[in-house]
C-alpha cells in the first residue's frame, strides 16, 4: 500500500511540474557580449496605403501634388483618433496589385519593393525632372501597417503599428505576452513579401535570432504561438490535471477493490 501511495505522489508531482527551461526567455543571454543594433526599413507591399506630403519653397505650388488638396472637406469629422486614422487612409494612396500608386498630375509611380525613403527620393526626382517644382521635399509614410497575432497568447488579434522598426518582442508585447502554456521554442512567423510567402521559426529561449530577418516585424506578418504539449493533451476529454488525477484515483480504487 505504501508503494502505491508513493507512486501516486510521484505521479501527481510529475504531471504538475513545469521546468524553467520551458518558460524562461533568452536563457543564453549571460553568454552574449554587447552587440550592435542594425535598423532596417520595411519594403512597400501591395495593399499598403501611403500618405505622401509634398512641400516646396512656394507652398501654393506644391498643393496640387497633395491628396488632401483634392479631398478637402470630403473626409467628414475627424474629431477622434480613429476618425483621424480613417481619414489618412481614405486620403492616402493605395498600392495596387501591380505595385503602383496614382498621384495627381504625376500619374502612376512604381513603388512596390521600395522603402519609404526610396519613394521620397523617386518622387522628388520626378518633380524636378518634369520641371514641376524646385527643391521639393517629399515625406512618405505607411499608414495602415498591421500585424496579426494568434494562438496561445494573452490577447490574440490584429494590431496596427506606426513605428519604422517594430521588433518581434514588441509585437508580442502588444498582445500581452505568451500565456504560461504557450510554446516558447517554436514561434511561427508567416510573411508575404515580393509575391512570396516565407515561414520563420523562432526559439524565444535563445538569442541567436536577434540577428535574423525575423527580429524586425514587417507589415502584414502573422505570428502564431503553438500551445505546449500539456495544453494540447488537455484538449481531450480530460481538460485539466485535476481531472487526470481524478481518473487515476478512480482507477486505483477499482484496482484495490478487486485485489483484496
Amino acid at each position: 500500500m505504501k508503494k502505491i501511495i508513493s507512486f501516486a505522489f510521484l505521479f501527481i508531482t510529475l504531471i504538475s511540474c513545469t521546468t524553467k527551461r520551458d518558460i524562461h526567455y533568452f536563457q543564453d543571454i549571460k553568454d552574449k557580449p554587447e552587440t550592435k543594433v542594425i535598423y532596417t526599413q520595411n519594403k512597400i507591399q501591395v495593399n499598403d496605403i501611403l500618405t505622401i506630403t509634398v512641400s516646396a519653397i512656394n507652398p501654393d505650388s506644391a498643393l496640387p501634388f497633395n491628396a488632401n488638396f483634392y479631398n478637402a472637406g470630403s473626409a467628414g469629422n475627424a474629431g477622434s483618433a480613429t476618425n483621424g486614422q480613417n481619414s489618412m487612409n481614405l486620403s492616402g494612396y493605395l498600392v495596387n496589385a501591380d505595385g503602383n500608386i496614382s498621384m495627381p498630375i504625376l500619374g502612376n509611380i512604381q513603388v512596390l519593393g521600395k522603402t519609404t525613403n526610396e519613394v521620397e527620393d523617386l518622387i522628388e526626382k520626378i518633380l524636378i525632372d518634369q520641371g514641376q517644382l524646385t527643391n521639393p521635399t517629399v515625406i512618405v509614410r505607411v499608414t495602415n501597417a498591421k500585424i496579426t497575432i494568434l494562438g496561445d497568447i494573452s490577447g490574440p488579434g490584429t494590431y496596427p503599428y506606426f513605428e519604422q522598426n517594430l521588433t518581434l518582442l514588441q509585437a508580442i508585447g502588444y498582445a500581452g505576452d505568451l500565456s504560461i502554456s504557450g510554446k516558447r521554442n517554436d514561434i511561427l512567423i508567416i510573411r508575404e513579401e515580393n509575391g512570396k510567402r516565407t515561414y520563420g521559426h523562432i526559439d524565444m529561449r535563445k538569442t541567436d535570432w536577434f540577428n535574423s530577418e525575423y527580429y524586425y516585424i514587417k507589415q502584414n506578418d502573422i505570428i502564431y504561438v503553438y500551445p505546449n504539449g500539456p495544453k494540447v493533451n488537455s484538449a481531450g476529454y480530460i481538460t485539466n490535471y485535476t481531472g487526470l488525477v481524478g481518473v487515476f484515483f478512480t482507477a486505483l480504487s477499482i484496482y484495490l477493490l478487486f485485489t483484496k
